[in-house]
């Protein structure tokens, strides 16, 4: 038995060295929506992920993905699998911390950062 009983994650921090531009990336690559300005931050969801996002911007960006044991990575499930949607954050510039990798051929995953350096994983079916 626990010390403390956990039911739910209630919001995820994401720090971010530019807040307009984090909102951006979270807003027009991963679907979320703003939901209340919530200085110095912003708050967002997602209409099929059940998580809400606290953006909050001035912090120091991280200097290379290259620092990945020194992270929290978040990871999201794809509709259209793994592969879809590597490509097409491929063909919006967004670079690949983690290579598209498949287990079995039920299994895949990728990692990328946002404009801060956070990684971000999608996992799930290829």
């Amino acid at each position: 038995m626990s010390l403390i009983d956990i039911n739910g994650l209630n919001v995820l921090t994401v720090y971010l060295h530019n807040l307009d531009e984090g909102v951006s990336f979270y807003r027009d690559i991963l679907g979320f929506s703003e939901t209340k300005n919530m200085e110095p931050g912003v708050l967002m969801e997602h209409k099929s992920a059940e998580i809400m996002l606290y953006l909050e911007g001035d912090r120091q960006r991280r200097e290379s993905p290259a620092e990945i044991f020194n992270h929290t990575t978040f990871c999201l499930n794809a509709a259209n699998g793994v592969k879809d949607a590597r490509d097409k954050l491929v063909d919006k510039g967004v670079e690949m911390v983690m290579e598209y990798g498949e287990f079995d051929g039920e299994f895949a995953g990728i990692q990328f950062c946002d404009p801060s350096g956070n990684i971000i994983e999608i996992a799930g079916k290829p």
